[in-house]
């Protein structure tokens, strides 16, 4: 039987990169899906424009991890520190991921709150970065009156602070 030297070329050919494939496809263990980081926390403090301090305390859940995301705050800007539910909209762009939020609650002491607001997180590494915040709030009160009433106010809230995943 005579063998054709172009055909032993080809299956040599093919068993080498057969063997090749193979030995890179072992070397190379598939790739673990990067964890997706839904929680989020953050902690600002800052001025109001009523005269007093204001701390604003969040914890985010990723309902679209990056882009929406549903919220608890506590809001100290005001004579109580009332309980809200928010939702934010995120728009990351590398590191720097501006958003904007809104959110409604209120406190067993005092009436009710809403406020709407913008602001910007920068990563300083994949779980901590800092925020910077500016927040309008609307919320009732009692007045200084005899007979005392609920009366609206508003305070505007700028702040800066930190924020990290978990």
């Amino acid at each position: 039987m005579r063998l054709h030297r172009p055909r032993i070329v080809a299956v040599l050919l093919i068993l080498v990169m057969a063997g090749t494939a193979a030995a890179a496809s072992a070397a190379d263990p598939p790739a673990a899906p990067a964890k997706v980081r839904r929680w989020e926390s953050n902690l600002s403090a800052g001025a109001v424009d009523n005269g007093r301090l204001g701390i604003v305390k969040s914890i985010w859940w990723y309902a679209l991890p990056k882009y929406i995301a549903l919220g608890l705050s506590f809001d100290y800007v005001y004579e109580a520190m009332p309980l809200s539910i928010d939702i934010a909209l995120n728009a990351p762009v590398g590191f720097i991921i501006p958003f904007a939020c809104a959110g409604a609650g209120g406190s067993l002491t005092v009436g009710g709150l809403t406020f709407y607001g913008a602001g910007v997180k920068i990563r300083l590494n994949r779980k901590f970065g800092l925020i910077g915040e500016y927040r309008h709030y609307r919320y009732s009160h009692d007045s200084t009156r005899n007979p005392p009433t609920k009366e609206m106010s508003s305070a505007g809230y700028f702040g800066g602070g930190i924020a990290w995943l978990y």
